[in-house]
Parts: C-alpha cells; structure tokens; sequence
C-alpha cells in the first residue's frame, strides 16, 4: 500500500512542477494585459463576437454570453457563467471561477471550470487575460501563449470599426487574427483592418 501512495505523492509532484514551470513561459510573452483594470465595471454580461478555435466552443453556436459577477462567499474571486446554445443539444451552460494572478487592477486572470470539489487541485486552471476593454462596449482577452482569443462585446451588435480596433490590438500582440471565428454574420475579419 505504501508503494502505491509513494506513487500517487511523485505523480502529483511531477503533475505540480510540469504545471509550474509552464509559468516561466509566460514571463517571455509579447501578450500584456491592461493595467488600471476595474473589475466592478467588468461585471456583468458580455456577448462573444468572435473567438480563435477551441475545443470547448467547438458545438456552440451564438449567442454565446460570459457573465461575470463577484464572489459573495470570497470578494476576491469572480464568478463565471458561460452559456451557449450546443448544435443539436440545447443549452450548455459552465460555471467556473476566476482569481486575480497580480493585484485586482491588473487584468491578470486565472480561471477553472473544474468541479468545485476539485479546484484546489494545481490543474485545470487557464490564463485570462484582459488586453483591452472599453467597459460599455468591446472587450479582448487572450492567453499568454497565443492559443486563446476572444472578442467579446456589450451587446450581439457591435460596429465594425470597434471590431477593427481590437484585431488590431491582437495582431500586434502575436495572435493569428485571420484565424478567428465570428459568431454573427454582420461582423467579420478584415485583412487589414483601419488601424485608429
């Protein structure tokens, strides 16, 4: 029995140290997230206009809405309800929960959508980070490693020259723009968008 505990302790290390160091990683990122960051104005609802592909969106289909609101049991945490509507399937809704990486006023965000009884696990968190947001309009978040990228917005309809601006701000960071999926027929990628 000792051999199999021993086992599990140096799998869970080596699981802990893998996942630790991959934040070294991110220390040579060209991704900055904002600084200033005001999460009271973040709240709330926002529509997904367009995202880089990813295997949890993969069946979703618009409108696909993130609602973030604060934590009533830890001030410090904020929580996530992610709904969209599954191709063929209904409703997908997950909740998850998001924790500040630095100080609240930087736009540095961890979050999970791992089972409550399981997020105290050193796992199954992802990078959230904030690269730009006008609070009553658009918003861009992305990774650190350039696999995550969303465009989110205040309402389904937002102008063209709002999306622009934030491609923009993505392209220069490293994200391969021309790869994002928009979600409503009236927005799209530009391939040189106006620079502002």
């Amino acid at each position: 029995m000792n051999g199999v505990v021993m086992r599990v302790l140096k799998l869970f290390f080596m699981v802990a140290i893998v996942f630790g160091s991959m934040s070294l990683v991110h220390a040579e990122s060209t991704v900055t997230p904002i600084g200033d960051f005001k999460i009271d104005k973040y709240l709330g609802t926002w529509y997904e206009i367009a995202q880089l592909p990813n295997r949890f969106e993969k069946k979703c289909i618009a409108p696909i809405t993130a609602t973030y609101s604060i934590d009533p049991n830890n001030i410090d945490k904020v929580m996530v309800v992610n709904k969209c509507s599954r191709d063929g399937d209904g409703p997908s809704i997950a909740d998850g929960i998001a924790s500040f990486v630095e100080s609240a006023n930087v736009g540095k965000l961890e979050v999970t959508f791992l089972p409550k009884y399981l997020r105290w696990l050193p796992v199954g968190y992802g990078d959230y980070w904030v690269l730009y947001v006008d609070y009553e309009k658009i918003a861009l978040v992305g990774s650190p490693d350039h696999d995550y990228l969303w465009i989110l917005a205040r309402s389904n309809n937002v102008d063209q020259e709002s999306i622009n601006s934030v491609i923009t701000i993505a392209k220069n960071q490293g994200f391969e723009t021309e790869k994002l999926i928009f979600n409503y027929e009236s927005q799209h990628y530009e391939s040189t968008p106006s620079a502002q």
